[in-house]
Order: structure tokens, then sequence, then C-alpha cells
């Protein structure tokens, strides 16, 4: 239902007003150091790092940060709109398998897939607090909406704020999406509403939460006191990367730029005054969500994507300026 409802809405390809590009100083251009982070892993071979990044060529070469010290580091994922609700989904597992595995303490945090933005920052604030404070530095890696929700609990609860070392946005929605325009009102006589047995209705209104506009003064107000540095891995993928069901959403996308991954702009995932690490071959699903199976194969792309080793690297990248960073 979920996808018939991006479909029709997609179709209307209503105009919208171009966002202009946010440029990334050099010094917080960190796709050079990303790159031999994740091409120089042991699990990584050269063709599939060339076909997962997609800025392999005329970034400057620079050598691999070390690899992070796992046990000084908790990674807490947060998953995206809407994620919650569809049995057979389940945001960041392999990541999440492969971090444990290499020595990390990670974890999904339990958001609510309808909820707004400040109803899962509450959330997640809650979820640290019940948190051993073992020394191990947090690390927040919200995906798409989850990044947004990730941001405000930050700026609503600075004493929690100082136990967060950095937050890894993965195709995150930090600067809204011009389908949330469209998509607010359908939505809400449609998804809103429905019984879904695997997420309450929630609370807010996270459609309007994802407009380009809301979050353009979200960041003029209380994102101008984040102090947590924001690492943004943007989704790009090729096309016969996409996703069945993100075919219609990212031709309406493609009117203002092809540079989309379905769901969002690629420029509209760097976070204002943000680090970016990379331009990933993934579309906005693919990118966090593993291949749920064959009973979805006309909602995702089947196509192999090294996430574990895309995460794990932007960890490493993170560890080493947090390791050095007074």
């Amino acid at each position: 239902m979920k996808w018939l409802l991006l479909a029709a809405w997609s179709a209307t390809m209503l105009a919208h007003a171009d966002e202009g590009s946010l440029p990334i100083p050099p010094d917080r251009d960190l796709r050079g150091v990303y790159r031999a982070a994740l091409c120089t892993r042991p699990d990584m071979p050269a063709d599939e790092c060339a076909r997962t990044l997609r800025d392999v060529d005329g970034v400057a070469a620079t050598n691999p940060p070390p690899r992070a010290i796992a046990s000084r580091y908790r990674l807490l994922f947060v998953p995206g709109f809407m994620a919650s609700c569809f049995p057979g989904i389940h945001s960041f597992a392999d990541v999440v398998e492969a971090a444990r595995n290499q020595g990390f303490a990670a974890d999904v945090l339990a958001v609510g897939g309808r909820n707004g933005i400040a109803g899962n920052a509450k959330l997640i604030a809650q979820q640290i607090e019940r948190l051993p404070d073992d020394g191990r530095r947090i690390v927040l890696i919200g995906h798409s909406k989850g990044a947004d929700d990730a941001l405000e609990a930050l700026v609503t609860r600075p004493d929690l704020a100082a136990r967060v070392v950095a937050v890894l946005s993965v195709a995150g929605a930090v600067n809204g999406s011009p389908h949330a325009d469209d998509l607010r009102g359908a939505y809400r006589l449609t998804l809103a509403e429905f019984p879904f047995s695997a997420c309450a209705l929630g609370e807010g209104d996270p459609v309007r939460d994802l407009m380009p506009l809301t979050r353009r003064t979200w960041w003029a107000g209380a994102g101008a006191t984040l102090r947590t540095p924001v690492f943004s891995l943007v989704a790009l993928p090729d096309l016969d990367r996409l996703s069945p069901s993100l075919l219609l959403p990212y031709l309406a996308l493609a009117r203002f730029s092809r540079d989309n991954d379905g769901m969002l702009l690629a420029r509209n995932e760097l976070a204002p005054n943000g680090y970016l690490l990379g331009f990933v071959n993934a579309d906005h699903l693919a990118v966090a969500i593993p291949y749920p199976g064959n009973q979805f194969v006309f909602v995702f792309n089947a196509t192999p994507f090294a996430r574990p080793q895309v995460f794990l690297a932007a960890i490493d990248v993170i560890a080493q300026r947090a390791d050095t960073t007074p």
C-alpha cells in the first residue's frame, strides 16, 4: 500500500523551488580518507569497492585511518520513517551483526515508525539514559528521518549529547525532501490511519517534519546549537541499483537533479557544517535495509551491497577524528 501511494504521489510531479547546493569546504570533505578506509579493508575487494563508491576517480589518495578500537565505542542505530511498520524489514540487521562480531556494542534503538521527530527524540534520549555509563563513546547512526530524530535528541538533551561523539547520517533527510510537500495530505488520509500491526499510529506530524522549510527552520534555530559533529554518507545509486518502488519518485526528483536516491536529493543529504564521507552506490532503501527476500522483489532492488563494510569504514574515520579531538 505504501508503494502504491508513493507511485501515485510521484506521478503528480508538482514543481518545487530548487533548494540550491550545499558546498563542502575542503577541510570537511573526507571522501579521500573514507575511500582509503573502505577500499583497504580485508573484506572489501578492489572491484567491489569500485562498484560501491560513486566517486572513486577524482578523489585525492590518502592513507587509511587506523581501525577503530571496538571496545571504546557503542553504536546506536535509528531506523527511518515507517521502517518498523513492515514485518520482514530489519534496518541495519547485517551491520549490527558485523559490528558485534568485531567487538562493538551495537543496538538498534526502538522508535515509532509513524512518530514525529520530537516523539522519537524523546524515545532515543530515554534509551541512552538507560545505557551503562561504561566509558564507551556513543555514535548515533540514523537512516533517513532517523538522522533527524537523533539530531533532535542531542539538541534537546545536551546532558546526553556529552556522551555522543558523532552522528553518522546515512541517506539522512537532514534538509528534508521535496516529496514531503506533496505527500503530507495523502499520508494523513491513508498511511497515518492504516492499522499496521507492527507499529502504533504515532504522535506528531512526521511528514511535515520532513518538509524542506521545516528542516531549514530547524537548522536556523535549534540546529544552530548542535555541537556534535555530523558525518554524511550520501546514497547515489546507478539506475540499475534503483528499487522498483523508487522509480517514479526518482523520476520526480530528477526534474531538479538526477543526483538523488529516489527519496532525497543528494545535496539535501548533506548536513550543514557537517562532514562528507562519500557517495555510495545504493538507493534510499538498500543503503540501510538488507534485502528482505523475494516477497519484496517488487519493492527492493536485490543487488548485493556491502553495507557492513560501508558502515564500519565510516566508523573508522569517525573514530580517528574522535581520538584526535580534545
